[in-house]
């Protein structure tokens, strides 16, 4: 098989850059179907969450800089928005509350939603489109994980979601715009020489972890609309010797051919989780087993002597903090999640607001809280260990937490989920973005739903 350029074998965007391109939305399974929904019913309801902050607030100054008015929709604001702008607010929103969905290379609803949105804001797309890009960009960021696996990305400093997200959303907005197999790998190169996004943020608690979904969604719909317009990118963006995404970001660490294996036996998008606590995915295991463990045993705080969690060395650089000076420091530490279940049994949003974060009852529960690195460990999963003042040992590890693809949200759960973190911005609009999201891919629903987030 040959690749865009005569005479030359294809390269791995452009093999992976002709599946996008013949994908086609009437031959997608309907459980597909239905995760690309929920992934966009999630993510948008985060977003919507996520404007009514705080820091969103200081998104919105940048929307002015950047041009005010324009095509796209920043969701739950009125008017439209530069198409760039419109990227890099609605992916923070997402992802400002810890709330947005798992898989796919990271945290892939936040980088890609407004990503397909936005180009069928900008090509006159319909709902089957925006399913259809959200299919193609889930399957190219799960796909490079295997190439370089979140593990070794993390140990090496960097942020999957700034990284993989990028060209997800390049291959998601190349979908929507319908660009051909060439174009697409033009895409692909162009985000992939853009890409970015390091850990250094677990040092001080700085937003820049918000805004990479929004740089990853804006850089995705930027480079499909450069190559939309004929602007070429490199054809070796993943595998080159030298200059190679993989090579540069993980020398020696990542198989590139990997990606390719089995590419069209199923679909990766099914492969997603929904989170149900405002956390760092990495704390959901854990988070779990202390739920179960307080419920089953009727523990409370004074009956708690230490707390030991085992963990892998991962884990430990990103959830192990227990310097909690800003809501994101909270969201990223361990201890911190473990002292408000022991607490109040439960982990919400009401346990992540400026005053919990001072609570002197939680923050005397974090220095009974241990954590310890299993040099065999890997991975997102921990063991919780508990002693008691009565002298009783308790231990539970969770392998599949509670809202991993293997032990999903409902539908209903996922519907309460929406409506909960819509009303916030919405109010009583938010049960009919639902019901437009439930039917996106029917005639005249797309153009519906902008109305609604942009009303």
């Amino acid at each position: 098989m040959t690749g865009s350029s005569p005479g030359l074998p294809c390269t791995v965007s452009e093999s992976l850059a002709r599946w996008i391109a013949a994908l086609s939305f009437d031959r997608l399974p309907a459980d597909v179907v239905r995760m690309a929904r929920r992934c966009l019913l999630d993510t948008v309801g985060c977003a919507l969450q996520g404007s009514t902050t705080p820091e969103a607030a200081l998104f919105r100054k940048v929307r002015e800089d950047l041009g005010g008015s324009g095509p796209c929709t920043v969701w739950g604001m009125p008017g439209g928005a530069a198409p760039q702008a419109a990227a890099l607010l609605n992916g923070p929103h997402a992802h400002l509350r810890e709330l947005d969905d798992v898989g796919g290379g990271g945290h892939a609803g936040a980088c890609q939603v407004p990503a397909v949105i936005g180009a069928a804001e900008l090509a006159g797309a319909d709902g089957k489109a925006v399913l259809l890009g959200l299919v193609a960009g889930h399957e190219i960021a799960s796909r490079l994980s295997d190439a370089a696996s979140y593990d070794t990305m993390t140990l090496h400093g960097w942020h999957t979601t700034g990284v993989y997200g990028a060209l997800g959303a390049a291959a998601a907005a190349a979908r929507v715009m319908a660009l051909d197999g060439p174009g697409t790998a033009h895409a692909l190169g162009l985000a992939g020489s853009y890409v970015g996004g390091t850990w250094a943020f677990m040092a001080d608690g700085a937003m820049s972890k918000r805004v990479h979904p929004g740089r990853s969604a804006e850089t995705g719909l930027t480079a499909a609309l450069l190559a939309r317009r004929g602007v070429t990118g490199p054809r070796e963006v993943l595998d080159a010797a030298w200059g190679g995404l993989f090579e540069t970001y993980v020398p020696g660490k990542a198989d590139a051919l990997a990606p390719l294996k089995d590419l069209g036996e199923g679909f990766r998008i099914l492969r997603k989780g929904v989170k149900p606590y405002p956390v760092c995915w990495g704390i959901n295991s854990a988070a779990d087993s202390m739920l179960a463990l307080r419920a089953e045993h009727g523990l409370t705080a004074d009956a708690i002597r230490r707390v030991r969690v085992v963990l892998s060395e991962m884990s430990r650089r990103m959830i192990g903090t227990q310097r909690v000076d800003t809501v994101l420091d909270a969201q990223m530490s361990l201890a911190y999640a473990l002292g408000w279940i022991i607490l109040r049994g439960r982990l919400t949003l009401d346990e992540f607001t400026p005053e919990a974060l001072c609570d002197p009852a939680v923050r005397s529960l974090m220095t009974k809280i241990d954590l310890e690195v299993d040099p065999a460990a890997h991975g997102e999963r921990q063991t919780v260990e508990i002693e008691t003042t009565d002298g009783r040992r308790l231990a539970s590890r969770v392998e599949i937490p509670r809202g991993h693809w293997d032990a999903p949200l409902t539908d209903a759960e996922l519907r309460e989920k929406f409506l909960g973190l819509a009303g916030a911005a919405l109010g009583s609009r938010a049960e009919a973005v639902a019901a437009v999201v439930d039917r996106i891919e029917s005639p005249g629903a797309f153009s519906e739903l902008v109305a609604l987030l942009r009303a």
